[in-house]
């Protein structure tokens, strides 16, 4: 049985104990609800109505069919009912997947403030280390990433673009004084996240000029995280993504360097992923929406 709507014309028809009120009942016309009845009662193979010219009643079949039917339509409308509630009101558990840098960095400070604005969304925040991002295997609602990505046949909605930007501990300068060039900081210890090598190569523009700069790193930490803290004790100067030392910057813990150059590449995109604009859930909509707002606030306005 396919029809849930042939299951609510023949509830309306037990219960008014006629076609043409049960039809004007569902807005449906008399000949459309015989019809449908008709094909309800062949897809049984039994007859669920006794007519007669007074009124229409029930068999002993459609005595069973009703008393199960009415749980049927019952529980849909309450589902029903419940996803309304939900189309207009944002709730339930929203599935996050996330780059572990992102998350942390980005998205946990954030938390708080959507969880006020949004009391009935519970968050499930995953964080990985993996590049490429997909909600849908993952099981997840939404996925933010870092980075230029390949096409997916994912609704891609860009937060923000970063920059990255050259940085050191007050101590450090203190100690080794402030590179005015970035040809300078060959002289200076520097920290890379290439920990193979323990070399690398920064770029940098100044209007029309550009320049490469090689450095080799004495320390070298494959982990975010863990050269942000060795640059936050004093142990060098730090290229990093701008939105990943903000709260370092603004709590003087950092102190930006060669301020006049812009380290490239620039631009790069930090985006939320999901599967379709479609039948978008209010939940994810308003989780993204959130995302523009707050980055624009926390890390736009102080860039």
């Amino acid at each position: 049985m396919n029809d849930l709507g042939s299951l609510r014309l023949f509830l309306a028809i037990a219960e008014e104990g006629s076609f043409a009120a049960a039809a004007r009942r569902l807005q449906l016309s008399p000949a459309v609800a015989t019809r449908r009845i008709a094909a309800l009662e062949a897809e049984l193979g039994t007859r669920l109505l006794a007519r007669s010219t007074r009124r229409v009643g029930l068999t002993q079949e459609g005595l069973l069919l009703a008393e199960h039917a009415r749980g049927i339509v019952s529980a849909v409308e309450i589902a029903e009912e419940a996803l309304g509630a939900a189309r207009a009101h944002p709730q339930g558990r929203l599935r996050v997947l996330a780059r572990a840098g992102v998350g942390r960095h980005i998205l946990v400070p954030l938390l708080g403030t959507f969880r006020t604005r949004y009391p009935d969304v519970e968050i499930g925040l995953e964080l990985t280390e993996q590049r490429d991002l997909d909600p849908l295997s993952s099981g997840c609602d939404v996925a933010v990433t870092i980075g230029h990505l390949a096409d997916s046949g994912l609704v891609a909605r860009q937060i923000f673009a970063t920059d990255s930007l050259v940085c050191a501990s007050p101590a450090y300068l203190e100690r080794h004084g402030t590179p005015a060039t970035p040809q300078e900081l060959a002289r200076h210890t520097c920290l890379t996240i290439n920990a193979v090598e323990g070399a690398t190569t920064w770029r940098f523009s100044r209007r029309r000029e550009q320049c490469r700069v090689r450095i080799r790193a004495p320390l070298a930490v494959n982990d975010a995280d863990s050269l942000l803290a060795c640059a936050r004790d004093g142990l060098g100067v730090l290229l990093v993504a701008d939105w990943f030392v903000h709260d370092a910057l603004a709590a003087g813990e950092l102190v930006r360097i060669l301020p006049d150059y812009q380290v490239e590449p620039r631009g790069t995109p930090i985006t939320a992923l999901y599967p379709s604009r479609s039948y978008l859930p209010l939940k994810v909509r308003v989780f993204v929406d959130f995302l523009l707002e707050a980055c624009g606030e926390r890390f736009l306005a102080a860039s």
